[in-house]
């Protein structure tokens, strides 16, 4: 099983875009919570088909520097190059172990799993793990896999999920062929079309250029 997990969108602040978000398509966000140990923080919107958008902003600076965490590496040259839209994608997945076992068969290289832990506004305790196939922060990235423990994701209440379904994610690649073939390398995507690959709760699509972007229905970001 593969299917999309959540959209990464970096911002100086999470509160004021999850703000945004919600006077623009009059849906909900959520406080997410706080990653400690990497000094970020996030907002959430969380969508009908098992997904959901993040809004990821750094509270503390020289922690995150310090991360070896890929996303959180991300997050910060986001930052530096003052970026201010989606820059990463998650896929869900229910076997990390079995991706480890083909990377390292195929000479695929990656880096993690990393454990992920992040309290949430409630109080409790949400955690996972985070697998990252290497890639460019300056080129259109190839997804990260993520593991959730237990029901993963869900949100406090079940009123919080809006009745809007992830449809697709569109990456922008400099040499979309080269792009696809990573696609069906690292993660075995079935594809229908060329340039479309399936997921088990919407697509990937591959054109031509160097950015990334999200379609929940008739939202895009």
């Amino acid at each position: 099983m593969i299917a999309f997990d959540h959209l990464v969108i970096f911002t100086n602040d999470p509160a004021q875009d999850a703000a945004v978000f919600e006077h623009d398509h009059q849906l909900q966000a959520v406080q997410g919570g706080e990653h400690k140990d990497w000094g970020t923080y996030n907002y959430l919107a969380f969508m009908k088909n098992n997904s959901y958008i993040e809004w990821i902003g750094i509270r503390n600076k020289s922690l995150a520097e310090k991360s070896d965490n890929p996303l959180i590496q991300h997050t910060v040259h986001a930052s530096e190059q003052q970026t201010k839209s989606p820059i990463q994608f998650a896929l869900r997945v229910n076997n990390i172990d079995r991706f480890i076992d083909h990377f390292e068969s195929e000479g695929i290289p990656y880096k993690g799993p990393f454990p992920g832990r992040r309290v949430r506004a409630d109080g409790t305790v949400l955690e996972w793990q985070m697998l990252f196939p290497a890639y460019s922060f300056d080129e259109a990235p190839l997804p990260f896999l993520i593991e959730w423990s237990g029901e993963g994701n869900q949100p406090t209440e079940l009123s919080q999920i809006n009745e809007t379904s992830f449809s697709k994610v569109v990456v922008f690649a400099k040499h979309p062929e080269e792009y696809e073939k990573q696609l069906k390398n690292v993660y075995g995507l079935p594809t229908n079309s060329k340039g479309i690959f399936d997921l088990d709760n919407g697509m990937i699509e591959v054109k031509q250029g160097n950015q990334i972007e999200a379609h929940f229905e008739a939202i895009q970001f």
